[in-house]
């Protein structure tokens, strides 16, 4: 059998197994697999992810360093608790970052990097229930992560990998108890602004989704899905 003619196209990148983790991690927070408020054992995670100890400590760091970890060194690593004020300025902030991200980086995506995100945000549904679905929110927040590499803008990836995990964590969470209406019409309008590489009908969408979030912010609330009060650590 001839040997294939490889395609122009690069093939895709391995991801660092760090980075698999992590993603394992954040979609089990927020399918409540890990509880908010829950101390993690190394040993443990190991057995359950079925990896050495080192990817696991690096996957903690980096959920650490997003704020959705609270490390205590020699007392204890747990998930966050996050209050009710940090759901409604982490969520309302991350809409900000992601409209900027989308004006500045769908103009510059590839067609890689435009069918990759088109794929991710067709994944941000619901199940019967209502519930988005466990990869939702993880493969919502990749597709943001490739805007903003797009972008070529290492201040702008900064500044997402600062809120954006945090939020679509919180999303996660809240989605649970109370649907979010609105994801539906924001995943069509990228979907669109990708198609056009209209990075303003990007950022558009995110700013007309924010118009609706202070009702979904005090429906969370009625929901008590998070403590009013700030936890004490």
């Amino acid at each position: 059998m001839p040997v294939p003619v490889p395609t122009a196209e690069a093939p895709a990148p391995r991801r660092l197994l760090r980075d698999v983790v992590f993603d394992k991690m954040l979609a089990a927070i927020g399918d409540g697999t890990l509880e908010l408020g829950e101390r993690l054992n190394d040993d443990e995670l190991v057995r359950w992810l079925g990896v050495s100890r080192t990817p696991v400590r690096e996957a903690i760091a980096k959920l650490a360093d997003y704020g959705l970890v609270d490390i205590e060194a020699n007392r204890y690593t747990r998930i966050i608790s996050p209050t009710m004020d940090d759901f409604a300025d982490t969520t309302t902030t991350a809409f900000d970052v992601w409209g900027i991200v989308a004006r500045r980086g769908i103009p510059a995506l590839t067609s890689a990097q435009a069918k990759e995100v088109k794929t991710l945000l067709s994944t941000v549904e619901r199940d019967k229930s209502g519930v988005l679905k466990p990869d939702a929110l993880v493969n919502f927040s990749r597709a943001m992560f490739i805007f903003a590499a797009a972008s070529k803008s290492p201040s702008l990836e900064r500044v997402l990998e600062t809120v954006g995990d945090r939020a679509t964590l919180l999303f996660g969470i809240a989605s649970r108890d109370v649907v979010f209406n609105i994801s539906g019409a924001l995943m069509k309008a990228l979907g669109k602004a990708v198609d056009d590489r209209d990075g303003k009908a990007g950022a558009k969408a995110f700013l007309d989704t924010i118009d609706g979030m202070g009702d979904y912010v005090s429906s969370v609330a009625a929901a008590g899905v998070f403590p009013a009060a700030t936890s004490s650590r």
